[in-house]
């Protein structure tokens, strides 16, 4: 019997807002809610994507990459000085990065990045599909397992519910990781997926956000979410990740994107880039 799969991505990136304007404000930007959702577990193919526009219509075609191992990107390295307000002090540039503590030089671990809108259904399925490979990952001293949240789904909720979502995600962060314990993220990370709204609608509200943040075990972030204390860096962050990413979910090892049809493929990938 076959293992089961999983479709490629369910949202192709049709628009990308000048500086300053909010992500599904311009012509066209806002996606339609997905009606495949819960058809995936087909073809699983979580990898750099071609976004090919005929008319109204973006076709998701899905690009192989070469499973040989690449070096190492610097683990602590940031893409350029970050020219926003409000950084969250355990970002990285803009991704939020989970690792164990290691006696190995940070600099020569691998990097998995993870690009993920906590408004897109398919990255519910990944997640469901893959996280336990990605805890394994996590529990590897030689990875470190990026996540980068971007909001480019803003257009799918009659409430920014994507970007608001994101800057939650980053309050609880700043709130619980600064000692380098991911544990209280993680849980946040993983509850705003088990409880993600419908496309089409209202998304949670602040209130709702703050009491998720308390259940995973947070402190009152009430106060952050509601100020919207990272919005900046959320939307500079998603800019930044769309001059290389076409939809989410996408994954990358050392900066180079990937295609998985199974958990074992991206255990496998990052072991042969770990050597």
């Amino acid at each position: 019997m076959s293992s089961p799969q999983y479709m490629p991505p369910q949202h192709p990136v049709q628009y990308q807002p000048a500086p300053g304007e909010p992500f599904g404000s311009g012509p066209g930007s806002a996606p339609k809610p997905s009606r495949t959702a819960g058809a995936i577990g087909v073809i699983v193919a979580v990898a750099l994507v071609v976004v090919v526009v005929a008319g109204a219509v973006a076709y998701p075609m899905v690009t192989r990459v070469s499973g040989e191992p690449t070096a190492a990107a610097p683990a602590n390295a940031r893409s350029a000085p970050l020219k926003v307000e409000g950084v969250p002090s355990v970002a990285t540039g803009y991704g939020l990065r989970v690792a164990p503590p290691s006696a190995h030089d940070i600099d020569n671990r691998v990097v998995v990045t993870v690009f993920e809108d906590l408004q897109c259904p398919a990255c519910k399925q990944f997640e469901i599909m893959f996280g336990d490979a990605l805890t394994t990952l996590r529990a590897n001293p030689d990875v470190i397992v990026e996540y980068r949240m971007i909001s480019f789904l803003d257009g799918a909720s009659t409430n920014r519910y994507s970007s608001r979502a994101t800057n939650a995600s980053a309050c609880v962060a700043e709130a619980t990781a600064t000692g380098g314990d991911w544990s209280t993220w993680l849980r946040y990370h993983a509850m705003l997926y088990d409880q993600q709204p419908a496309e089409g609608g209202a998304g949670h509200d602040d209130a709702k956000l703050a009491s998720l943040a308390l259940d995973a075990g947070s402190t009152d972030v009430q106060g952050c979410i509601t100020a919207n204390t990272y919005a900046d860096w959320v939307s500079a962050g998603t800019r930044d990740a769309l001059t290389d990413v076409q939809a989410t979910p996408t994954v990358q090892i050392n900066g180079h994107a990937v295609d998985l049809t199974a958990p074992s493929d991206l255990l496998s990938a990052v072991e042969q880039a770990i050597r």
